[in-house]
């Protein structure tokens, strides 16, 4: 039934965008798992509901924890205290920032119109943000205080929930990305299609080819025209892209390690360790034979002793799969588009969905 109603659109987007909704749905599977009444078929089914359930009694201790850590002498009013004024500061910070690209920016000779028109534009979207966050200001504390309630359920949930409150709070951030990048890489292909102009050529969109073209001395003009100008522009808009980005890129570091630590609670198979460190022969990888005694006229006396899987072939065997993954695309394609100004979504999700 949770599953019919979650196929809404409202409620679908939410639950594929949001890292806590990814969690919980994570969490519930475990639940199932465990709950099943079937009999598990052989050892690694066992090993696995071991493992889930251990996992889930860790996770929950650990939010517990740090539950009772928040509420104890008030933290949570210090934290919606210091967040107001930390958030201001972040706003400041770019908009001097911004003050500074709107001028000479380490001495660079940028284009004063459009310079202008950028800062302005940003500056315009930080006064936004901040009238939303003081906006929001009277409900900081209780909201906080029912997002702390939520480590109940586990730190992992705990995690998530601060992922998407960073994202949340960073999200003039990732606007002025997509702004910078989405105009630097009109910028770039409008380019790169006028250097094939200059050259005789076009690009063929049935083929997927760069095929041989004649133009008039019209087209000619127009385009030398157009390179001339997108040209002088580049400068200013790759430089406004190359602080987005940085900045942006800085937020998903900092998200991505959060993930990474909530990958780690999720798949570790803690019972597994713990069943290697206290009956080590439970796990074995085989045997070994040990000569005792070997004389003439004497039978053979062997000792056989189990060897042990070792830790890292513990966790690689019974490591339990989570909803998350790393990035498909290898350093040369990030560089790639990275300088081609195409969007990167370096934290993707199960089913290829995209943060």
């Amino acid at each position: 039934c949770l599953r019919r109603v979650l196929k809404f659109w409202p409620l679908s987007f939410l639950w594929s965008k949001l890292s806590t909704c990814e969690q919980l749905g994570h969490r519930l599977q475990h639940l199932q798992v465990i709950s099943s009444p079937k009999k598990a078929q052989n050892q690694a089914q066992l090993m696995r509901k071991a493992n889930i359930f251990v996992s889930l009694l860790v996770d929950v201790a650990l939010g517990i924890l740090l539950l009772s850590w928040l509420y104890r002498k008030n933290r949570i009013g210090h934290l919606a205290d210091t967040l107001i004024p930390a958030a201001d500061r972040v706003a400041e910070e770019l908009q001097n920032l911004l003050q500074w690209l709107m001028g000479a920016p380490a001495g660079l000779k940028m284009n004063r119109a459009l310079d202008q028109v950028l800062g302005r534009f940003f500056l315009y979207h930080i006064h936004l943000w901040i009238s939303y966050i003081h906006l929001l200001s009277p409900f900081i504390e209780m909201i906080l205080w029912y997002v702390g309630l939520s480590a109940c359920l586990g730190l992992t949930v705990a995690l998530c929930i601060l992922s998407d409150i960073i994202a949340l709070l960073t999200f003039h951030i990732y606007c002025f990305y997509v702004y910078g990048a989405r105009l630097y890489c009109f910028k770039i292909y409008g380019l790169s299609s006028l250097w094939r102009l200059f050259r005789g050529k076009k690009w063929n969109v049935l083929r997927q080819r760069v095929d041989s073209c004649s133009y008039d001395l019209d087209q000619l003009f127009i385009g030398t025209l157009l390179f001339t100008i997108l040209l002088f522009l580049l400068p200013t808009t790759a430089l406004y892209y190359l602080v987005f980005t940085l900045l942006r890129l800085l937020v998903v570091i900092v998200q991505g390690l959060i993930h990474l630590l909530v990958d780690l609670i999720d798949s570790l198979p803690l019972y597994s360790i713990v069943l290697r460190l206290c009956r080590p022969y439970t796990l074995a990888a085989g045997v070994k034979f040990r000569v005792l005694e070997q004389q003439d006229g004497k039978p053979l006396r062997l000792l056989m002793q189990i060897n042990p899987l070792s830790y890292g072939r513990v966790v690689q065997t019974y490591r339990l799969p989570t909803y998350s993954c790393y990035p498909k695309d290898s350093w040369s394609s990030l560089c790639k588009k990275l300088f081609l100004g195409e969007l990167i979504y370096p934290w993707k999700h199960k089913g290829e969905k995209q943060d």
